[in-house]
């Protein structure tokens, strides 16, 4: 019993860690500027946990990833920031439209609003086990969204699922909400990939 509380205690005490980090260095790149390099290094910790690797020096890790990926991880921000700005113009836009008019451009403009969160979902556990070119990261990010939609579906109802329940009590979202949905996607990607792996293997051997 008191070794499961002891491990316990080290994986909440480690989740707290990465999770004020990934609000530290937030702040420190002023926040628009800060929020993806700290988001992949929170991915990249998180990543080396799910891979096995949970003995590994937090800080250590976490601020190499963010000095090394600062540059592609802000080309990257300004892409899906533009992207953002252009889809809630757009949602702007559809309040001045009327008929049927109004209902096509709702329709595309909400398919591609789920495609933007798809994206979103993926981007980040991909850019913390690939190393591709920023558009890369979006194109598979894509892929993989599509062609694994149910387990997308359940990353995405889980995040906000995880989000609900952290933020029902006072005071976790501080320690807790960046890094256990950042454990729980890059866990899902991970055995994406894995099994992605595994049938290309499968196939190479045919």
């Amino acid at each position: 019993m008191s070794e499961k509380l002891y491990a316990t205690a080290e994986w909440i005490t480690r989740l707290a860690i990465v999770n004020l980090l990934w609000l530290l260095f937030t702040i420190v790149g002023l926040g628009i500027f800060g929020f993806f390099p700290a988001t992949i290094a929170m991915f990249s910790v998180t990543r080396k946990w799910v891979s096995g690797d949970v003995d590994i020096p937090i800080f250590k890790t976490f601020w190499n990833t963010y000095k090394r990926e600062f540059i592609q991880a802000n080309i990257l921000a300004l892409i899906f920031y533009l992207l953002g700005i252009i889809l809630y113009v757009d949602l702007m836009y559809t309040r001045t439209l009327t008929g049927w008019t109004s209902i096509l451009f709702v329709g595309a403009l909400f398919s591609l609003c789920i495609f933007y969160v798809i994206i979103l979902v993926y981007i980040f556990p991909l850019f913390a086990h690939y190393k591709l070119t920023s558009f890369q990261y979006i194109k598979r990010a894509f892929l993989f969204g599509i062609i694994n939609p149910f387990r997308t579906l359940m990353m995405i109802v889980g995040s906000f699922g995880i989000s609900y329940m952290v933020s029902s009590i006072p005071g976790l979202s501080f320690f807790f909400l960046g890094s256990i949905i950042s454990i729980f996607l890059t866990w899902m990607t991970m055995s994406t990939i894995k099994k992605l792996e595994k049938q290309e293997a499968e196939n190479h051997q045919a």
